[in-house]
């Protein structure tokens, strides 16, 4: 399984938040290399979006999408923004793993998607986050 994290931030964040992103998304990929879910589903694309109040308007999360020219999904969610950005790399990380793990569950939760573990998955994101002192 291979995870894809897109950022869409707005222009108050610097370099170092999209490094710590680059960091998670490495991690997570170490964890879920060997890992498998069923043949329909080898990747998920995850966008995650934190944008000040005056770019809110622009940026609407999409709902879960199953792509069908590969075997992924893709699907969104927002942080707050204020939150996130008054937050040490500590705070980010755990406020980022949080919203990832319950966003995730509630997303996937919601769909069947044929030939997906979806609860598998679930278990190991949120064990991903436990065995990293994220959660």
């Amino acid at each position: 399984m291979k995870i894809n994290l897109g950022i869409q931030f707005s222009r108050e964040f610097s370099i170092e938040y999209l490094l710590s992103i680059n960091t998670f998304e490495d991690e997570l990929n170490i964890y879920f290399n060997k890992k498998k879910y069923g043949e329909k589903i080898l990747k998920i694309y995850v966008g995650i979006i934190c944008v000040s109040k005056g770019f809110e308007p622009f940026f609407t999360v999409r709902p879960l999408k199953i792509l069908r020219k590969e075997p992924s999904l893709e699907y969104e969610f927002k942080l707050d923004f204020n939150e996130f950005i008054n937050s040490d790399k500590e705070k980010r990380d755990k406020i980022l793993s949080f919203e990832f793990l319950k966003k995730s569950k509630e997303i996937l939760s919601t769909k069947k998607i044929k030939g997906f573990d979806t609860e598998k998955f679930l278990n190991d994101l949120e064990s991903f986050f436990k065995e990293n002192n994220y959660i």
